[in-house]
């Protein structure tokens, strides 16, 4: 993810760029994780909601990835 994310930002940015989506993403799905669950179980009453929680971010994280993809390039497997 780290090695895709710095490559599709272009040269003047990336630094900036990367450090702005690296953190927001951190603070969001890792900072604020136990609020939004303990929130999220409260208003629910679900106890399974922290897995609910870890699939939409699973499912925000393929969303975003997907149209980075480059179709046609063979996969790199290193030996």
């Amino acid at each position: 993810m780290v090695i895709h994310l710095a490559e599709i930002m272009p040269a003047e940015v990336r630094t900036a760029g990367f450090a702005l989506a690296y953190s927001l993403a951190t603070a969001v799905f890792g900072g604020f994780t136990p609020a939004i669950v303990t929130g999220l179980i409260h208003l629910t009453g679900d106890r399974a909601m922290p897995g609910a929680w870890v699939s939409l971010a699973a499912a925000l994280g393929l969303a975003a990835a997907w149209p980075g993809r480059r179709p046609g390039r063979a996969a790199q497997v290193s030996a």
